[in-house]
């Protein structure tokens, strides 16, 4: 049973040949890797291209963009090319053990989660990642990530059924995808496995994700769920977690100038019913009195966690 594996791409060049040795040491043959390079620097893209010549190999495709789009689309250009009807996206700064292929050769209906992986920082150390064995959609409701984009094998037509990656997001595409995913199959399985790929944390940068972007894609998230999804009283509360996570990049911002966007999407969730009048008011005075230095950050942030995570 074959995969085809999709790897997005931006200037990590170093990162595509890490992902091609492991691929050699894989003890299944039976993958096709799909390279979409978003526009890297010329420099770069010529590296790839003339790697790819010198390793030419029918098992790889290489796409290049011929314009800057987004991770989301570059995995979205993947899976219309994949041959195979089960998908895996894989991070070019990713790194998979030599039967991480052989282990995929399952059946899928819808799709399937292998729940086990570690987490490796920037120094080296690996880790667990988060987990749960039940009730997975209240998690990814409450902005808990319990699995990442590579912890999971699409059945392509279902990927495909259920409208692909959401490139409107800038953010939280893959959190979006999972929950639209829990919601609409009706066959999907988690697999308790054995550790067999590693995903790069890379820690929040401020500078690349911005309060603003964050907000931005939390309103467009909580918004799009509000018009898409019948969730119940019980599950709308759980979604406050995205509003917690805006606390928490605008926290690590240290920069109170920051605080009209915060403020702008506390009022869509309590326009779009996700909390209560007095959970809003509540919200509210937290962001004032820190603003007004009334509080420490420190105390602004556990307040907040304490009632909206």
């Amino acid at each position: 049973m074959s995969i085809s594996i999709i790897t997005p791409h931006f200037n990590d060049f170093e990162g595509l040949k890490q992902i091609y040795n492991c691929l050699l040491k894989q003890d299944s043959k039976d993958w096709e890797w799909i390279i979409v390079d978003d526009f890297s620097d010329a420099s770069i893209k010529e590296l790839i291209v003339q790697y790819f010549e010198q390793y030419a190999s029918p098992n790889i495709k290489l796409v290049l963009n011929d314009e800057k789009t987004t991770g989301s689309v570059c995995r979205n250009i993947g899976a219309d090319q994949a041959t195979y009807n089960h998908l895996v996206f894989l991070d070019a700064d990713d790194i998979i053990s030599d039967d991480f292929v052989s282990n995929r050769a399952i059946e899928v209906e819808d799709f399937v989660v292998f729940k086990n992986f570690n987490l490796l920082d920037e120094k080296g150390n690996n880790k667990p990642a988060p987990s749960a064995d039940s009730n997975y959609l209240d998690y990814f409701l409450q902005a808990k990530f319990i699995w990442q984009t590579s912890a999971i094998l699409w059945n392509k037509d279902f990927f495909i059924e259920i409208g692909k990656f959401n490139t409107n997001l800038k953010r939280l595409q893959d959190v979006e995808l999972f929950i639209r995913a829990l919601i609409l199959s009706t066959n999907y399985k988690v697999i308790d496995n054995k550790v067999d790929f590693f995903y790069n944390v890379v820690p929040i940068d401020i500078n690349k994700k911005p309060i603003q972007v964050i907000c931005g894609a939390v309103d467009y998230l909580i918004t799009y769920m509000d018009d898409n999804y019948q969730l119940d009283k019980r599950q709308r509360n759980l979604v406050t977690g995205y509003y917690y996570l805006c606390i928490r990049y605008f926290n690590r911002s240290d920069n109170k100038e920051a605080i009209e966007y915060v403020q702008n999407s506390l009022k869509l969730f309590f326009k779009k019913s996700y909390m209560s009048y007095f959970s809003y008011v509540r919200a509210l005075s937290f962001l004032k009195l820190y603003k007004s230095n009334l509080i420490s950050s420190d105390l602004f942030l556990r307040l907040n966690r304490y009632f909206y995570k």
